[in-house]
């Protein structure tokens, strides 16, 4: 296990040389300014509030998806084209760790992110309400959930893909699983899907994760109370998922000949 802290600690450092703080660092500015740009146009306090806290949050769930869909899937791929993977292994370090230290640095990284975007929304957001909005750190937990469910699929993916292959299957399947079933199945039927597209469309969200579950940005504007036990559910939902895909990507590491 220190092997792997160790590991994740260098990739943790090499992904912040690569300055992709810096986007956070931007659009933390821009949240920063956000509510008293919307309070200037707003008809009153109460949209005002509403208005920034959904913009706001829409704002930091994307950019946290997209972030963690970049660095998971590049991360490997990334490795092996620079040949860095091979000293790597060499060492007393089997596959699954060097995996998990992969994971691990990306879903810091992403952490960072979620959390300091959502710091800069309850701040700047207190400062003219001059109340602590932090329910949106609840909303904000929830979507760095989703996002590390997203980041280990993606990591799966990119040990037999390439970069631009494992984002886009990432991304596939975060928008099927973000999209809850009688949804989907309503459009297709609603568009005159046949019979097969259902029973795909069944299949898919009966195999993927379901990423719906992770949405409380409108119960939470909405002033619904979750049951106690929500969050913790959550988070058992997605540390299956996430072991079952680490799991799943070190089988299929394991059968690559590099």
């Amino acid at each position: 296990m220190t092997a792997v802290l160790r590991l994740s600690r260098l990739y943790f450092l090499g992904k912040v040389r690569q300055q992709v703080h810096l986007a956070t660092l931007f659009l933390g500015v821009i949240l920063f300014m956000l509510p008293a740009y919307v309070n200037a146009f707003s008809l009153g306090v109460n949209a005002f509030e509403k208005i920034s806290k959904d913009f706001g949050l829409t704002l930091i769930h994307y950019f946290g998806i997209g972030l963690s869909i970049l660095l998971a899937s590049s991360s490997i791929p990334n490795d092996i084209e620079k040949r860095s993977v091979y000293p790597i292994l060499a060492r007393p370090l089997n596959r699954s760790q060097y995996i998990t230290a992969h994971y691990l640095a990306t879903v810091a990284i992403s952490a960072m992110s979620f959390f300091f975007l959502a710091g800069c929304l309850c701040l700047s957001m207190s400062a003219l309400t001059k109340a602590w909005e932090l329910n949106v750190f609840t909303v904000v937990f929830a979507s760095f959930l989703q996002a590390a469910i997203v980041s280990a699929i993606c990591i799966a993916f990119s040990t037999f893909a390439g970069s631009s292959l494992a984002a886009t299957l990432g991304t596939v399947v975060f928008l099927l699983g973000s999209l809850p079933g009688a949804l989907m199945r309503f459009f297709l039927a609603g568009k005159g899907g046949s019979n097969l597209m259902l029973i795909v469309a069944t299949l898919l969200k009966a195999t993927l994760p379901n990423l719906s579950i992770f949405a409380l940005k409108e119960p939470i504007l909405s002033g619904q109370a979750l049951p106690s036990n929500y969050l913790g559910s959550l988070s058992a939902y997605a540390i299956g998922w996430i072991a079952f895909s680490i799991l799943f990507a070190t089988v299929l590491f394991n059968r690559r000949d590099l």
